[in-house]
């Protein structure tokens, strides 16, 4: 009997340690050295950046590797363009997205993207005759400020997201799962530009 218990005991730990693994959603952290899951739109161009070093402490600069997604572009009034790349995620599982984003000069702010598959099609309903324009599902946004000394990490909770497409899908979050990831980028000024830089991207609780 008290074998039975201790076995018991040992399987309940490895169940609560497997689910503590399964805590994130990882998006791309680029430690592959490639960009290939993902595609860039209108003036952003991609690159993989090599991680700089720092001499002072900077934890968030420590856990970012070796590889990073470097992303510029000129812009036309404010916009320059955006990257995206296809993922499969039940929101129910986590609640927030993160990132550490690499600021330069100029700055500007960065639009993140979540688009739902409200109608539980499995796809992105689009028009391919108006601009590629959601016809369904709903696109979740929030936005953040590009700063210009070093990796900022953003942790930004699902609840900050607000509809972009509104009247278009449900306009609840957590009616589908999230099947594509997009950020865009836009200028400090009218006809400025973008450089920056964006690492270990995940979905997590």
């Amino acid at each position: 009997m008290k074998r039975l218990l201790i076995a018991m005991a040992l399987i309940a730990g490895l169940a609560v340690a497997s689910h503590a693994i399964l805590t994130f959603y990882l998006v791309d952290n680029f430690e592959d050295g490639t960009f290939s899951k993902w595609f860039a739109f209108d003036n952003v161009k991609l690159s993989i950046l090599k991680n700089p070093k720092s001499e002072k402490k900077d934890l968030v600069l420590e856990s970012c590797g070796e590889n990073a997604l470097k992303v510029v572009g000129a812009a036309k009034s404010w916009y320059v363009g955006g990257v995206g790349t296809s993922i499969n995620v039940d929101p129910a599982n986590y609640s927030r997205i993160q990132f550490d984003l690499l600021g330069g000069l100029p700055q500007g702010k960065v639009k993140v993207e979540l688009y739902q598959d409200s109608d539980k099609s499995g796809d992105i309903q689009q028009d391919a005759n108006n601009n590629w324009k959601v016809t369904k599902d709903d696109i979740f946004g929030v936005e953040v400020p590009i700063l210009k000394d070093g990796y900022t990490r953003y942790s930004i909770p699902f609840i900050a997201f607000s509809v972009s497409n509104p009247g278009v899908g449900t306009g609840r979050f957590g009616d589908g799962p999230i099947l594509r990831m997009q950020m865009i980028f836009i200028a400090a000024t009218q006809e400025g530009s973008v450089d920056c830089a964006v690492d270990n991207i995940i979905i997590t609780n």
